[in-house]
């Protein structure tokens, strides 16, 4: 199983995170749901951020207790989409293993909420990191896994994992993200894809810096990220070059 993100849904989420990372050590996870098509492909389209995790506790994980009210509503609202997933951020002082991999609350938040899809963004602030570096979209592969509750624990433990393959696909940057399937037992990692991901690596391999392109390039912008797609690779890949060359073009001032 995989999920494809379209459109602005990646950045949406991830400002959303940045936008929600705490300060003096509180406890801040940015919470929000993603529509789009749940048939045979499941396809992220929009992002609407709608609330934070309330509180943890030993035993708990509270989501704002309007969320649930939220989809609800927004199921009769978004007519045209469906409800495919949900997403959280996991934000730390420092990168250690596993920072992406979910909690035990986690997996029980997925119990409540039911979706079919969690998507847990793993985000640190660096006090090296450099605040005028452009962002970088990456693809890496890692190990997948399906994680369990167990009877008993805290929220914040650990659940027990089970190896799946080798050959999972995440997106990465000053970030971690992982992608999580709820089967009604346990969540299990799917691979990911996005369209702005390979916007963004073209981009970087033709030395095309985005902030740095004028208002006119948005048309090649929206031409690129629709090629992308993975119902538009192939049909438009000899268009993506051009596009690449008209984004230089308008880029040079």
């Amino acid at each position: 199983m995989h999920l494809e993100l379209i459109n602005n849904t990646l950045t949406t989420m991830l400002l959303d995170c940045i936008s929600h990372y705490p300060k003096c050590g509180q406890q801040k996870e940015c919470f929000g749901l993603i529509f789009g098509e749940n048939n045979e492909k499941v396809i992220g389209e929009y992002t609407f951020p709608v609330a934070n995790v309330k509180s943890k506790t030993a035993s708990s994980v509270n989501v704002n207790e309007q969320v649930n009210d939220i989809i609800k509503e927004a199921r009769k609202l978004v007519t045209t989409s469906d409800f495919v997933a949900y997403y959280h951020s996991h934000p730390y002082d420092e990168i250690y293993e596993n920072w992406a991999d979910p909690s035990i609350g986690d997996i029980r938040v997925s119990k409540d909420v039911n979706s079919n899809i969690e998507l847990i963004f793993a985000i640190v602030k660096s006090k090296d990191q450099d605040p005028n570096a452009s962002l970088k979209y990456e693809y890496s592969n890692d190990t997948q896994y399906r994680f369990f509750d167990v009877k008993g624990s805290k929220a914040s433990d650990a659940p027990r994992a089970e190896l799946i393959s080798h050959d999972g696909h995440i997106i990465h940057g000053h970030f971690k993200i992982h992608a999580y399937h709820w089967t009604g037992h346990a969540l299990e990692e799917v691979h990911l894809y996005s369209s702005e991901v390979e916007m963004n690596l073209l981009l970087h391999q033709n030395n095309i810096i985005l902030e740095q392109l004028p208002k006119e390039a948005m048309y090649h912008l929206k031409k690129l990220e629709y090629s992308l797609r993975l119902a538009n690779k192939d049909k438009y890949k000899e268009k993506i070059p051009y596009l690449i060359e008209k984004l230089k073009s308008v880029g040079v001032k």
